[in-house]
């Protein structure tokens, strides 16, 4: 019943003159019709439970009516009537028709069950597919995510701009039907990319596209320039924040590790110098940093982050696995010998190292650096 300010309507749905109550007159009717004549007693304590079941079952009935879920209204009818119509068949004599009420409550249960969770899928699929863009979709790598079956949920920029693919045209789709997953490469605007593939404890899948004859990417609009600094080979910061934020989310998110080392690289005079030479020094330092991004992998990440400050970010890299890579990098003497010639300075490397994982508590890039500094030598 609903009330304006000068009239009173009602809101009467035909659904109510179908309650398991009404509906179980002509329950008892047709089991005195069926009757023996052979009446079979039933505990007190069994017909109080029944009753109990039936006026639950009558409640959600009401609910579903007024929730508008008409579709549930027959397995709840079926629940209904099948279990009143078990003790009821015993007293009234016909004791053929309990099989049929035990039929008629699992046929019902077993149908309300499928509708509650299909429509429970349904509804995580439309929340999961209606979900805003990210800002890690705009991150400069070509890549997706998708549930357990193989069904799109999130893709970056990037990978739209390589496929030349809205993001609405393929939300909810298939990842095989824009990858050939049987293959470790595609081929896309006439470039060949590796398939990496990562299952998730989750059971989410992630994709990322990488190049596989060292093709750049095309960066997405508000990075600006190129990502590359041209005197030192390393990533600009701008470009490096990005990809290790996103790192950062895939280890939290994704319950992956990942592991830091942050060099500073320091030049000392010596008594024989009267004074620094700054531009050797910068030929030494640029040559230092084109040797350390050419150790390093192409999923790592190295860039300068203060004055003669460099950071190499290792993803799925152990803490060991991380040490012995800067264990390597410590003595620029002996892999810049032609650089260092002439140099009547010293250089000295302080190094710093983290490993981080899901329960490390690090999300961004500042958190990062911080626990860096924390480290350094």
């Amino acid at each position: 019943m609903s009330s304006g300010p000068n009239e009173i309507t009602f809101d009467f749905s035909m659904q109510w003159l179908f309650i398991p109550p009404i509906t179980a007159i002509f329950t008892i009717l047709a089991a005195g019709f069926l009757s023996t004549g052979l009446p079979i007693a039933v505990a007190p304590a069994i017909w109080g439970l029944v009753v109990l079941m039936f006026v639950l079952l009558t409640v959600l009935y009401g609910i579903f009516i007024k929730k508008d879920f008409l579709s549930g209204l027959f397995p709840v009818q079926l629940i209904a009537q099948g279990i009143l119509l078990c003790p009821l068949a015993l007293r009234m004599g016909a004791g053929m028709l309990q099989w049929v009420g035990v039929l008629l409550a699992i046929c019902g249960a077993v149908v309300l069950v499928a509708m509650y969770c299909r429509a429970r899928a349904e509804l995580d699929q439309a929340i999961t597919y209606m979900m805003p863009q990210t800002e890690l979709d705009a991150l400069p790598l070509p890549f997706a995510i998708t549930d357990g079956e193989g069904y799109i949920v999130s893709a970056s920029d990037c990978l739209l701009r390589l496929l030349q693919k809205t993001r609405a045209a393929i939300n909810g789709k298939k990842i095989n039907s824009l990858l050939s997953l049987d293959k470790e490469t595609a081929s896309i605007g006439g470039k060949e990319w590796k398939i990496l593939r990562t299952p998730m404890e989750d059971g989410t899948q992630y994709f990322q596209l990488e190049e596989a004859h060292g093709v750049e990417v095309t960066l997405p609009a508000g990075l600006g320039g190129d990502f590359v600094d041209s005197a030192t080979s390393l990533y600009n910061h701008a470009y490096a924040v990005k990809r290790v934020e996103e790192e950062l989310y895939r280890v939290y998110r994704y319950k992956r590790w990942m592991s830091a080392a942050l060099l500073r690289v320091e030049f000392k005079e010596n008594e024989a110098s009267s004074s620094s030479n700054v531009k050797k020094e910068d030929e030494i330092f640029n040559a230092y940093c084109r040797f350390i991004r050419s150790c390093t992998r192409e999923t790592d990440i190295s860039c300068l982050v203060g004055f003669r400050d460099i950071l190499i970010v290792l993803p799925e890299t152990s803490l060991d696995e991380v040490q012995n890579v800067v264990s390597k990098l410590m003595d620029v003497e002996s892999f810049l010998k032609e650089e260092t010639k002439g140099f009547a300075g010293a250089v000295k490397i302080h190094e710093g190292v983290v490993f981080l994982n899901a329960s490390s508590g690090t999300l961004d890039f500042d958190s990062m650096m911080a626990k860096l500094d924390a480290t350094l030598k």
